[in-house]
């Protein structure tokens, strides 16, 4: 395995997401004009946790930050579908970078642009909307790096599984936006009716979404967050997994 090979894999998917930057860029846009609105009532449910000097940017900033994260993901699946439009995945295939090294290519991009959006949406937090982490910010930096790297996985795995373009980016919105909702991106978990809140815990944004927050109010350093941080981890994996398994199954189609 080449890292050269690699990396120019990466540079050439780097350059063709440059071409048309208009829908990540709108990805970091929205959340970050959407904000302002769900921050009072963020601030009555953090409220009513016990945070009183809350502001409500400690929920909703992370909230959104997640949240379109999840809907990035489609970005992901459309970097391996647009290769098949193009007419451009064969010819790659048949370059002499290996299947694996294009797919490691693209993940990194992915990574990067996962990493980027969340950077811009928690930076403009704490410009526009007071969003003033108490906690470690190198703790805020692991929790976002892990995430924003279980997230690309994510899409990856979305891409290696589903033989079609529409399937893949339906899989990838229905799939990103339960995991994104039930983890509480939107609103507290602790709003959510008695029987739901279990089932938050098995989504991978209820642990970003938790980790941030304890950051955020609870003056929570790297230690602090650290089984957070190894469940996200652990989501990572799977999709780890699934992606090779998908990888191996297509590479031999």
């Amino acid at each position: 395995m080449s890292g050269r090979r690699i990396f120019a894999v990466a540079r050439l998917n780097a350059l063709l997401q440059t071409q048309e930057p208009s829908v990540p860029v709108l990805m970091a846009v929205i959340p970050i004009v959407l904000t302002p609105f769900m921050i009072p009532g963020n601030r009555m449910t953090l409220v009513a946790e016990g945070y009183v000097h809350a502001t409500g940017a400690e929920q909703a900033v992370p909230g959104f930050a997640v949240l379109f994260s999840f809907f990035s993901v489609q970005l992901i699946v459309q970097m391996f579908f647009d290769e098949q439009q193009w007419g451009t995945w064969n010819r790659m295939r048949a370059s002499a970078a290996s299947m694996s090294e294009i797919v490691l290519g693209k993940v990194a991009v992915a990574f990067i642009m996962q990493l980027a959006q969340m950077v811009v949406v928690l930076a403009f937090g704490m410009l526009l909307d007071g969003y003033r982490p108490d906690g470690s910010m190198l703790a805020l930096i692991i929790v976002a790096t892990v995430f924003a790297l279980m997230v690309a996985m994510f899409g990856v795995a979305i891409a290696m599984w589903c033989g079609s373009e529409r399937t893949a980016l339906s899989a990838a919105m229905l799939g990103g936006v339960l995991m994104a909702c039930l983890g509480g991106s939107l609103t507290a978990v602790s709003t959510f009716p008695s029987w739901a809140r279990p089932l938050a815990r098995f989504s991978p944004a209820y642990w970003a979404v938790d980790a941030v927050k304890r950051i955020g109010l609870d003056r929570a350093g790297v230690a602090d967050v650290l089984p957070q941080i190894g469940v996200i981890g652990g989501f990572g994996a799977l999709f780890v997994v699934a992606s090779i398994i998908g990888f191996y199954r297509k590479s031999r189609s």
